[in-house]
């Protein structure tokens, strides 16, 4: 029996203590970035939040069954050091910036951009297979999909800033990203947009091979029967309306926690 819990952008909300204390039988637990830049709570609140998740994550840890994976979001990475542009980025908070930026610092070891779970792979927006081109998957020794996980995080650690918002051109060129809601196929998994993700992979073995279960985009549910995505891409930025999505030997479902507003 194998249980994974998948919990959407959290963004300073305290309500993922709700799903894990309902979920304690989970073997794995994925919270799929974006932990800060809350538009209505107080970014030291912000700040103490996502310090217990990382205590939780260690606390977890402590039994060799369980496995918590904190993925990183566009609203964690421009607080993160070597990242260039900070500042200029969506919902940026620049009278926390120096508490975010000693956090991320402080726990860098605990957060990765990509983890695959058998055929799930996980990041906060999505990989594309331009994305994969653009960075040269397929010049190193891959000889097909199986490492994709692998390849994601090694970009991350050793070229960060492949990972800010920009397109094929920009990354290339120099030049503007083509569209500045990022729906360009382009875009890197944490900031590509629904519409450009499934373009891209459209008709390609990442496609066939992968669900993938992504944050980023916000949407008032999960499509839990795939009428809009074939059953290959699960949005689950859906906290506010209090879904997240439990993946139980092979089988989705979805979770229904309290929607609890900060006052």
């Amino acid at each position: 029996m194998s249980k994974t819990i998948y919990i959407g952008d959290i963004h300073g909300r305290s309500v993922w203590k709700e799903i894990v204390e309902e979920h304690k039988d989970a073997n794995n637990i994925v919270f799929i970035g974006d932990y800060f830049d809350s538009f209505d709570i107080p970014g030291v609140v912000q700040l103490k939040n996502a310090q217990e998740i990382i205590e939780f994550k260690k606390e977890q840890e402590l039994d060799p069954t369980k496995k918590v994976y904190l993925l990183i979001g566009n609203h964690d990475i421009h607080y993160m050091r070597g990242i260039k542009g900070k500042g200029g980025t969506s919902g940026f908070q620049s009278n926390m910036m120096y508490q975010f930026e000693e956090f991320f610092e402080d726990n860098k070891e605990h957060f990765q951009m990509c983890v695959q779970i058998g055929d799930r792979l996980c990041t906060h927006a999505g990989i594309s297979e331009t994305f994969l081109k653009d960075t040269g998957y397929w010049s190193h020794d891959y000889e097909d999909y199986r490492e994709i996980g692998e390849f994601i995080n090694d970009l991350f650690q050793f070229k960060p800033n492949q990972f800010t918002f920009e397109g094929y051109d920009n990354r290339h060129y120099g030049l503007a990203s083509p569209n500045g809601y990022g729906d360009d196929e382009g875009q890197s998994p944490i900031w590509i947009r629904p519409r450009s993700l499934q373009r891209s992979n459209k008709n390609t073995d990442l496609k066939k091979n992968y669900i993938q279960i992504v944050g980023h985009t916000q949407q008032d549910n999960i499509d839990i029967k795939g009428k809009a995505t074939g059953g290959r891409y699960y949005y689950i930025d859906t906290l506010p309306s209090g879904e997240y999505l439990i993946d139980e030997d092979g089988e989705f479902r979805i979770g229904n926690c309290t929607i609890v507003k900060y006052v």
